[in-house]
């Protein structure tokens, strides 16, 4: 199988079609796993509760409304008029929620397919979009599918692009910055090496995909307020880039100072601009939460972040399933989203079934890529590697922050908005791998090695499926899922 596997892969490869044929079926693979059974369980499924309903008012109203308590079996019945009068205090910016509006426009607010259609959509959109990431990052198209598929079989980005709520989202659009960023470093690169071939400088460049960076991560930071941590970081990186870029070209590096004043000015302001506009909303209501605690609705607003950011810094009641940033590396606390058991027809075939959904993180695919990324920070250090740095850094980005709030209120499933990049970085280690390998492995020992990896990778991912999509399975089944008594 595997020898198969490698022989049709390497035929395939030196196809110019490889590329946009792997892309597609991998993201029909995608597409099946995020789609399939996307309206069970007909309920609002952990968070869903607060964002489902939320999105709806917000679509109706402009700013979210408040619900009367045990409102969710008379919505999930299909009986959705059931908000109060009152605007709701919300801790989220919009426009997450104006993206789960999207599908409940499409689909109605009865239809659980709806609720979930935008997430789902994104995910599956989040496949090309890894695979064209890597392409840049990698240079070779058949680890540039890797990457894709193994997001396609990423048992949290599966389970993250099927409930509607906002992680999945804000997942989805760092990947688009970070894709930009990406446009924006060739781009520049080719500039600077033509400027040193003519032998004159340039000061000050216009930056469009650095703009459309900026935009995109206004629209993440009107998702979750991590957004802004990646605009941060994204814009360093850009620095960083020009003048290790600079340095190696023999230019001045002074000019990266002020194209880095300049990007940060630009960056700043657009995302600003366009965090602002996700409120509008809010802003032109005259009985969103707040709205009227000052007629100066840039003071209302920013009362309303102070009080939010209080909740969110404040963050510290017990929960079962609660995991700090350190644990969601070593895969220890998976989040339950849901689990019950039945004997009717929901069971099909069987007699009796569980059906689950926890967003458990594939763990080969896990720890596999929290290795590679440790080895390529490494490399980054030591060679300043600029592929190597952009994915650690963007990987830090989602992750060191949370290390500043260890005592709060955390959950594994934060960690989808770097699940892709330590995919990357998987990708961008087994490459380095199948080129220069360890002692005494020949090159068709390495790929060998690589092609049992992936058939493992599909085997377990077929083993958790039912996990992450909700699927009816005898009770024992699940528990032969449940490897560590931790992910229970």
């Amino acid at each position: 199988m595997i020898y198969g596997l490698l022989t049709l892969t390497k035929r395939l490869a030196a196809s110019r079609f490889f590329y946009p044929v792997s892309t597609v079926l991998i993201t029909l693979l995608g597409a099946v796993l995020r789609f399939g059974n996307l309206a069970n369980p007909q309920l609002l499924v952990f968070d869903e509760t607060y964002y489902v309903k939320d999105a709806y008012t917000l679509g109706l109203f402009g700013h979210e409304k408040q619900w009367p308590e045990n409102a969710n079996p008379d919505f999930e019945a299909g009986n959705v008029l059931g908000f109060l009068q009152d605007g709701a205090y919300v801790v989220h910016p919009p426009f997450g929620k104006w993206v789960i509006w999207f599908g409940i426009q499409l689909f109605g607010a009865d239809n659980s397919f709806g609720w979930r259609f935008s997430v789902a959509l994104l995910g599956t959109l989040a496949i090309p979009l890894i695979i064209a990431c890597a392409r840049i990052l990698i240079g070779n198209s058949v680890f540039a599918a890797l990457a894709g598929l193994f997001l396609a079989i990423e048992g949290q980005s599966i389970v993250l692009a099927r409930t509607s709520i906002l992680d999945g989202i804000l997942a989805f659009f760092v990947l688009l910055a970070f894709y930009f960023l990406l446009l924006d470093r060739r781009s520049q690169s080719k500039k600077l090496n033509r400027t040193a071939i003519a032998g004159r400088d340039f000061t000050l460049a216009f930056r469009p995909w650095l703009l459309a960076m900026a935009f995109t991560l206004g629209l993440a930071s009107a998702i979750k307020w991590s957004g802004l941590y990646f605009l941060a970081i994204f814009g360093l990186y850009s620095f960083i880039a020009d003048w290790i870029s600079r340095q190696r070209l023999g230019l001045r590096v002074i000019p990266a100072i002020w194209q880095a004043l300049l990007n940060a000015i630009s960056l700043l302001v657009i995302g600003f601009i366009t965090y602002l506009a996700s409120w509008t909303g809010w802003i032109t209501s005259s009985d969103g939460w707040g709205r009227q605690a000052n007629p100066n609705w840039l003071v209302a607003l920013w009362d309303y972040h102070t009080n939010a950011y209080s909740f969110h810094t404040g963050l510290s009641a017990e929960h079962p399933y609660s995991a700090n940033a350190l644990q969601w590396l070593l895969n220890i606390r998976p989040t339950a989203f849901y689990f019950d058991s039945f004997t009717d027809e929901r069971c099909g075939v069987l007699e009796t079934c569980s059906i689950a959904i926890t967003p458990l993180p594939h763990p080969l695919i896990w720890y596999s890529a929290v290795l590679a990324m440790i080895w390529l920070a490494i490399r980054f250090i030591k060679r300043a590697d600029l592929a190597a740095g952009a994915i650690f850094l963007a990987f830090f980005a989602g992750w060191a922050p949370w290390l500043a709030y260890l005592s709060r209120t955390t959950f594994q499933f934060y960690s989808v908005v770097f699940t892709p990049f330590l995919i990357l970085a998987l990708s961008f280690a087994l490459r380095s791998f199948w080129r220069r390998g360890f002692v005494l492995l020949r090159v068709k020992e390495r790929e060998w090695a690589i092609g049992l990896f992936v058939v493992v990778a599909l085997v377990l991912a077929a083993f958790f499926a039912s996990l992450w999509m909700g699927l009816p399975v005898p009770y024992w089944f699940w528990r032969i899922q449940m490897w560590l008594p931790s992910w229970i």
